[in-house]
């Protein structure tokens, strides 16, 4: 009986910190471009840009971000394991509803990342990770 109390009571916690889902054709999303962006030193290189305009949109009480982590092993794309920074590109303190960011590979020394859109209401909901390679 108490470790089905126990289990009620972390059942319980644990749901009031659930992150919901933001679906990759929500309307937030759609107004995010990661685009690549040719390195004028190295021809076998490719850096990001990141650019949002969210002018338009509904955003009540929203604080929107952008989450950004750089990946050591590149090979297992957005389900890697081994990070190396984690930083946000746009976030409450900065919020613009237009702007874009320039990531090179040699200031984040990384090959890879990922990134995600994170939108705080009440809750929290998290969009799926999306994988970028500065490689070519």
């Amino acid at each position: 009986m108490k470790k089905i109390f126990l289990l009620a009571i972390f059942y319980f916690v644990s749901s009031g910190y659930a992150q919901n889902r933001i679906e990759n054709n929500s309307p937030l999303l759609k107004k995010i471009k990661v685009e690549k962006v040719q390195d004028t030193n190295f021809n076998f290189v490719q850096n990001a840009s990141i650019s949002w305009d969210f002018t338009g949109q509904e955003l009540n009480n929203t604080d929107l971000s952008i989450e950004v982590v750089t990946i050591l092993d590149c090979f297992n794309g957005e389900q890697a394991s081994e990070f190396k920074d984690q930083f946000t590109v746009l976030s409450k303190e900065g919020f613009s509803l237009v702007g874009n960011t320039q990531l090179n590979h040699i200031e984040l020394m990384a090959k890879c990342f990922k990134w995600r859109l994170v939108a705080k209401t009440s809750e929290t909901a998290v969009s799926d990770w999306f994988y970028f390679s500065f490689v070519k």
